[in-house]
């Protein structure tokens, strides 16, 4: 059994945000079990993204970035290219998505047979209704 994991669980875990503990003790579960973590090249950029709109916004503190980068560095995810750009687009668009990004998970997801875990509640109503193997971690 494989996770591919969202974006924003890492964001949470990494930025202070108080559900940050929940997704550490999913996340360390998974670890305790051996369970191998996946996630689509493009998740280094959203967490990036994500930092820089937090240190913006004034939620994050730019003194603690190179902490929260680090450790988001050192979690053992096997990082996967964008090779089925194709399958991308076409989850994109039958979820009625105006990005690609969420549907590179979910494709990611589909070729590895895996469920997809997030904390959005909306790409999680949308994919399963499409029947797609995503998880909510409830917070």
């Amino acid at each position: 059994m494989a996770i591919v994991v969202d974006a924003n669980l890492f964001i949470v875990l990494i930025n202070g945000d108080p559900r940050g503990d929940q997704v550490l003790t999913q996340v360390t579960g998974w670890f305790e079990q051996e369970i191998p973590l996946h996630a689509p090249d493009l998740v280094r950029y959203e967490v990036a993204n994500a930092l820089t709109r937090s240190i913006r916004a004034g939620t994050f503190l730019q003194d603690e970035l190179e902490s929260a980068w680090s450790l988001f560095s050192g979690l053992p995810i096997t990082y996967h290219p964008c090779i089925q750009g194709v399958r991308v687009v076409e989850i994109a668009l039958s979820l009625g998505r105006q990005s690609a990004y969420d549907a590179a998970y979910l494709a990611l997801a589909e070729t590895l047979e895996a469920e997809l875990w997030t904390l959005d509640g909306s790409l999680y109503r949308n994919a399963v209704g499409q029947g797609f193997a995503v998880r909510l971690l409830e917070t």
